[in-house]
C-alpha cells in the first residue's frame, strides 16, 4: 500500500487577534437575526479557550 502524505497549509494567528475576529462575526450574526425579527442562540462553551472571545463580546456590547 503506497502512503502519501497532505501538505496542510498552517495559519498561525496571535490568539488575541483571533478572539476579536471571532467576537466580531459572532456580534455580525446577532444583528442579522435581529434585522430580520429573529433570533439567535448562542452555545457558549466552558474552559479558558473562549475566554478572550468572551472579553471581546463585553467589551463590544459596553461600547454600544
Amino acid at each position: 500500500m503506497a502512503s502519501s502524505k497532505e501538505r496542510v497549509p498552517v495559519v498561525i494567528v496571535e490568539y488575541d487577534e483571533i478572539a476579536r475576529t471571532i467576537a466580531k462575526r459572532i456580534a455580525e450574526i446577532i444583528k442579522e437575526r435581529r434585522r430580520e425579527g429573529g433570533h439567535a442562540v448562542l452555545g457558549l462553551a466552558t474552559g479558558s479557550t473562549p475566554i478572550g472571545i468572551y472579553r471581546e463580546l463585553i467589551k463590544m456590547h459596553r461600547e454600544e
